[in-house]
């Protein structure tokens, strides 16, 4: 099956101590471990119908999909090359049943998703403000990194029209700029429920944060936790079970 679903120029990789594989070019934008912490950082309720928005290659749909079999998830994607590639991800690792692609813009959901209808949207953002940074001339580069189709904005916006009344917002954000993420919430009645502060190490500043975000009626309150990756130069016990997908049975640092 591999060698009829990859391209010339694409290589299939494992994550998750492979229980799921991706199709990705060998050159140019590759998954980066953000999306695998934000797809471990993701918890959907029992048969929750998901939006993976941006799914690029489908390693968060996959993902989610293989950790809770009970779930459906779609993706968007607007890059045909990425979608193609989720499409062909799906089939390689036998997700045809709970996993769909789609071909869309986010700011154009209304024409493409029902509201109302889904229980979690997840997302791993561009983390580049146009104008911020040199921009990619590989258009997948571009838009990955860059918020040249999906601002955050966007991102809550259409949350608030496509979840239900209880449904969920998860993403992950440059820890610098958690306040543009916040107000971007305010604005689209949403209030944060659960944080994941990432430092590089023990001592340094968070770099990212993942974040899960709900209506504001049901966040009484915020608990916020804290993954060091590194300790004493080495990778944490904690870093490394989230990599390869894996539960963590004692809770990270909490602060609540």
């Amino acid at each position: 099956m591999e060698a009829r679903l990859k391209r010339v120029g694409e290589s299939i990789d494992g994550l998750f101590r492979s229980k799921v594989r991706v199709i990705q070019a060998e050159h140019g934008y590759r998954v980066s471990e953000d999306a695998v912490i934000l797809t471990w950082f993701t918890r959907p309720g029992s048969a929750a119908m998901i939006l993976d928005v941006g799914t690029g290659c489908g390693v968060i749909a996959f993902g989610l999909a293989v950790k809770y079999p009970s779930v459906m998830v779609v993706g968007l994607e607007i890059q045909e090359t990425l979608a193609d590639r989720a499409r062909r991800g799906v089939l390689l690792n036998g997700l045809e049943s709970r996993v769909s692609i789609i071909r869309g813009d986010l700011r154009q959901t209304d024409r493409l998703l029902r509201p109302r209808v889904f229980d979690a949207v997840v997302s791993n953002p561009p983390y580049h403000e146009p104008g911020c940074g040199r921009i990619s001339r590989t258009s997948e580069k571009a838009c990955a990194r860059h918020q040249l189709m999906m601002p955050i904005e966007e991102l809550f916006r259409v949350a608030a029209a496509i979840l239900k009344p209880e449904g969920s917002v998860t993403t992950i954000y440059p820890a610098s700029r958690v306040s543009k993420m916040g107000a971007a919430m305010k604005d689209s009645g949403f209030k944060p429920s659960r944080m994941l502060w990432i430092h590089p190490q023990e001592g340094a500043e968070a770099t990212l944060v993942c974040l899960e975000a709900k209506s504001e009626s049901l966040c009484p309150s915020l608990v916020q936790e804290h993954l060091y990756a590194y300790r004493e130069g080495k990778r944490s016990a904690e870093a490394e079970a989230i990599l390869a997908g894996e539960d963590i049975r004692e809770p990270l640092n909490r602060t609540v």
